[in-house]
């Protein structure tokens, strides 16, 4: 079966698409899994014009051209469609053996997007340790958990550290995070189901070859390590990832 797994934010600028691009080309190119991805960000759609250009590039570049081609295998698919018209199509790869990114817009108040979230096997929010997007994931948090997956409870949802500087004091993180903690636990005692909310172990380096060097095309090994937690988090349940 396909899994339907979502890197997403409501705060614009944090790397949702960066990091969607590269798990999608690794996972392709080096896992060998077979990956579609449904850009839902409207009316942007920035993924799609990853892949425009990309396509474009070759055409007029034929040493692109050759690098390209020495991959061995078409590049994944990417269907552009707002939210409530990706539905379908979403349902077309339920029996799939697939990975399956949804890139979402940047608010949840959209038509389709209770649907949207009910199909997602994960989301992985992307947070900053400054504080106003550190308390924009934990307002997209609560929103999450206002919505019900298939199971009837919330989707398993992962908060993921992007931009992560390892020059800063190594207790601001692990405070930060503590206090999200303590913050979710007090919802919980007035929640009939516990919210399903875990911190990943890995942090994305800030550094800049994660914006410069996404492609729909090559992967790149600076997203590595994350492709190991998710292998670990998601290999128990799906024959895809």
């Amino acid at each position: 079966m396909a899994k339907f797994i979502s890197f997403c934010s409501q705060k614009g600028g944090v790397g949702k698409t960066s990091i969607t691009t590269h798990v999608a080309t690794y996972f392709y190119q080096v896992e060998r899994v077979p990956v579609a991805i449904f850009d839902c960000d409207f009316p942007q759609h920035s993924l799609q014009s990853i892949r425009t250009s990309e396509i474009a590039r070759l055409k007029s570049d034929e040493g692109f051209f050759r690098k390209a081609e020495k991959l061995g295998q078409m590049p994944y698919p990417i269907y552009a469609d707002s939210v409530a018209n990706a539905l379908p199509k979403l349902d077309a790869y339920a029996i799939k053996n697939e990975l399956v990114l949804v890139d979402l817009p940047g608010t949840l108040n959209v038509e389709g997007m209770p649907a949207m979230i009910q199909r997602l096997d994960a989301a992985v929010l992307l947070l900053e340790a400054d504080p106003l997007s550190f308390e924009s994931t934990m307002h997209t948090v609560l929103a999450m958990a206002k919505f019900s997956n298939k199971n009837g409870g919330m989707v398993p949802t992962y908060l993921l550290w992007n931009k992560f500087d390892s020059r800063e004091r190594k207790d601001r993180y692990s405070g930060l995070e503590q206090a999200a903690l303590n913050y979710l636990d007090g919802l919980n005692a007035s929640r009939k189901t516990p919210m399903n909310v875990h911190f990943m172990e890995h942090r994305i380096p800030d550094t800049v070859a994660i914006k410069d060097t996404r492609s729909t095309l090559f992967p790149n090994a600076v997203i590595k390590p994350l492709i190991q937690e998710l292998n670990k988090l998601f290999a128990s349940n799906s024959p895809t990832v």
